[in-house]
């Protein structure tokens, strides 16, 4: 087995495939790029040094669609570097040639500004489907180079291209060469190249028209023409270093010397001046570099243009070309101007009808879609008034003669692209209007039914044929020419009658009613009134029709009066009441009515009762309830739990109850008057809990089980918080508890404590959550 010593260039090339995936290292990323120079002058403005300083410019165009490589140069590292999102980079460089010799062979620098580069479809009213991404980087870089009777090439060669194009012959086999040449008389002039004013275009669309200036700007005013070119080759796909130069390598190192090779076109169908292929319209106008056209295939294109700068002199002298390649995709797109108008219907021939009632002022609503992409209007009307043109999204027009006018409105009519363009044709029907007008029986005081009269006057020979009226009562349509109507209410009502000739014109008039008769039997509910002092009656209006605009005039027979519809009254005392009430309505028309003896209003008792003690306790639970009522002469009591459980009833006017529950008890009393009148009141009481403490002032521990030890008695539930200490005369602490059955035995540590007095102090929390603090003297006895 022999093994093959890899050269620095195989070395590199092979760890580059490790690191980066083999569709990274290739370029076909990179999709276009074109140079410029512009001569700065002679290098310190010295002429004896016979160097000019150039400042050049490389713009490169990269696909951003996927997991393409970045663009090269993001740093000089040897190997390359490592772009944005993990994007592999390459280093960036280029060779300079003074005619077909190697001037300078690695000219290394870095990539600055990246953008985006816009869609620029050449068609206002398109929209591009398809995905489609490109972005421009920037190289700026000097050079120094002495004046020279030959040309220099500066040159820059990437493998490969998109395997997508379409126009070209093995495009992923194939590389690109972008550069640019310094002729002698350039040199000699300190000139300028030509620079493209905007980027190219990226996307186009298929079977549309397009128009897109790819004029360039140079500052010594010299003649450029335009013309299509060939895209040219470069770079290699040589992995293996096989080939003695590096010029085959996928990023060469030394880029090849001029003269370079065009790439070859697919023919027949593709050639330098098809670029879109045969079918296709592209058009490079040579004066203006306008390039426009219609392309009729889809898909992915290499294009080249190129830029002669010719001197002015008598015999014209090529200064320089600048050649851009660019990588173009032809998809589908969305047409985004339809014309629409808002119209009455549409006429057997398809146009829009709009149909207009009488002459006047008249507004054609434009309903086209998409405004954006609208930038002009352009309507023409013509008929019986002649024509009529506007320029603005709707239509107004002023029409003085009945008649039929034919009309256009046209889209973008200056546009050169035909899908920018489109037209709506219309028909305006202008017919006699008729004149709406209607009368009515003048509303009396009495509730009677309204006679409606159609006095409608046609304009012209047309016909009324429909009626219709709203009587804005909420009531259903009337389609009668002549109806009668009852309303059920009162008020003013807007009515409106709407009249339909036989050209579909219609004709609308509203005129006021009043309506506010009196009525015809005053109603009020209920009839009859009975109860108890003091008693709330409340009456209710039935009355109709009346609303909120009728005067009413109320009394109630006791002095007392209101003026609403229906009012709520209390009358305080006993008595037999006669109710009146009158109605005026707002046109003035009267009613009114007495109902004898309506109300009847009884002698009530009022229950009331008292209980002592006040506040009873566990220890005097016993209570006595008085009756306190007046005017009663039954009564009965029901006492309650605060469950709601019955625990004592009696009809005695007083009694004797012991509370037995420490919770609420209610008490309710009801009484009767002897007109049948009721009264009843309930009271509640609590059974208030209190606790005892006593202690003795003597107690003799000597085991005869009489007093022998020192502990409280008393009503000591619900105690909490307790605490009793025992002391000496001399203040020392001789015994201390907290439970409340702790006695003291009358020892200290274990031994018997002397004869004689000590003195004690408790504290404690009672049942009702009141502090308790006591105090006294004790005397043990041997």
């Amino acid at each position: 087995m022999s093994f093959k010593k890899l050269s620095p260039q195989s070395l590199f090339f092979t760890l580059a495939l490790i690191f980066f995936p083999f569709s990274e290292i290739f370029a076909d990323h990179i999709v276009g790029g074109e140079f410029t120079y512009s001569c700065r002058g002679w290098l310190n403005d010295d002429p004896s040094t016979g160097i000019k300083v150039y400042d050049c410019q490389i713009n490169m165009y990269r696909d951003c669609v996927g997991d393409g490589a970045y663009f090269d140069g993001v740093n000089t590292d040897q190997n390359g570097g490592v772009g944005p999102n993990g994007f592999s980079s390459s280093q960036m460089n280029i060779s300079i040639y003074q005619g077909t010799t190697i001037y300078e062979a690695t000219r290394i620098f870095l990539l600055g500004p990246v953008a985006d580069v816009p869609i620029n479809l050449g068609n206002p009213c398109l929209e591009f489907e398809e995905e489609v991404c490109q972005q421009i980087g920037v190289y700026d870089f000097e050079i120094e180079l002495p004046v020279s009777d030959q040309s220099y090439t500066l040159t820059y060669q990437r493998c490969c291209r998109n395997m997508t194009i379409s126009n070209l012959i093995t495009p992923s086999q194939i590389g690109s060469t972008y550069f640019i040449t310094i002729t002698p008389e350039a040199q000699q002039q300190c000139n300028e190249s030509p620079r493209f004013n905007i980027n190219p275009p990226i996307a186009l669309c298929v079977n549309a028209d397009f128009q897109i200036d790819l004029g360039a700007s140079e500052r010594e005013g010299d003649s450029l023409v335009y013309k299509f070119c060939d895209p040219i080759v470069g770079g290699g796909r040589d992995g293996n270093m096989t080939t003695q130069t590096t010029f085959d390598d996928v990023v060469p190192r030394v880029e090849s010397p001029p003269p370079y090779t065009a790439a070859s076109f697919q023919m027949p169908q593709f050639n330098v001046d098809n670029q879109l292929g045969v079918g296709s319209t592209l058009i490079l106008d040579p004066q203006t570099g306008l390039m426009s056209g219609n392309p009729a295939f889809r898909g992915t294109f290499s294009l080249a243009i190129c830029v002669e700068e010719w001197s002015r002199d008598s015999i014209p002298v090529l200064l320089s070309q600048t050649k851009r390649e660019f990588q173009m995709t032809v998809g589908l797109c969305g047409n985004q101007v339809f014309a629409d108008l808002l119209e009455t219907e549409i006429d057997a021939q398809g146009r829009f009808f709009i149909r207009q009632c009488g002459p006047g002022q008249n507004t054609i609503i434009n309903e086209s879609t998409v405004e954006r992409f609208i930038t002009e209007y352009s309507w023409e009307l013509e008929g019986p008034d002649g024509l009529i043109a506007g320029s603005n999204r709707d239509f107004t027009s002023t029409i003085t003669t009945v008649g039929t006018y034919e009309g256009t409105m046209i889209l973008n009519r200056s546009s050169i692209a035909s899908n920018c363009r489109d037209t709506a044709t219309f028909l305006l029907g202008v017919f006699p209007d008729t004149e709406p007008n209607f009368e009515f029986t003048v509303p009396g005081c009495d509730d009677e039914p309204i006679d409606f009269t159609d006095l409608s006057v046609p304009q012209g020979a047309n016909n009324i044929t429909d009626w219709s009226w709203n009587f804005a009562d909420n009531s259903n349509e009337d389609t009668r020419q002549n109806p009668r109507h009852r309303y059920r209410i009162p008020g003013n009502f807007g009515v409106t009658l709407t009249t339909t000739d036989d050209n579909g014109c219609r004709a609308t008039v509203t005129n006021n009613l009043g309506y506010f008769p009196s009525p015809r039997t005053i109603i009020i509910e209920p009839e009859e009134g009975f109860g108890c002092a003091p008693y709330t009656k409340e009456f209710i209006n039935l009355s109709q029709p009346i609303n909120d605009d009728y005067i009413f005039e109320w009394e109630f027979g006791d002095g007392g009066t209101a003026d609403i519809a229906s009012p709520t009254y209390v009358y305080e005392n006993q008595g037999v009441y006669d109710v009146y009430l009158g109605i005026t309505s707002p046109t003035g028309c009267f009613v009114d009515t007495t109902f004898a003896n309506l109300i009847d209003v009884r002698d009530a008792p009022m229950a009331d009762f008292s209980w002592t003690p006040e506040e009873p306790t566990n220890i005097l639970p016993n209570i006595r309830v008085i009756d306190q009522s007046t005017g009663a002469n039954q009564r009965r009591y029901i006492l309650r739990n605060s469950a709601g459980d019955q625990l004592f009833t009696t009809p005695f006017q007083d009694f004797d109850y012991t509370l037995r529950d420490t919770g609420r008890v209610f008490i309710t009393q009801l009484v009767t008057h002897p007109s049948g009148c009721v009264d009843t009141i309930t009271k509640d009481l609590n059974l208030r809990l209190i606790n005892t403490y006593f202690l003795p002032n003597i107690f003799t521990p000597n085991g005869d089980g009489l007093n022998d030890s020192f502990f409280p008695v008393g009503l000591l539930n619900g105690v909490k918080d307790y605490r009793l200490r025992v002391w000496t005369r001399w203040g020392e602490l001789v015994f201390s508890t907290n439970t409340i059955k702790d006695s003291w035995d009358g020892t200290f540590k274990g031994s018997q404590s002397p004869g004689g007095g000590y003195i004690w102090d408790v504290q404690y929390t009672d049942v009702n959550g009141d502090p308790e603090a006591l105090k006294g003297g004790v005397v043990l006895v041997r």
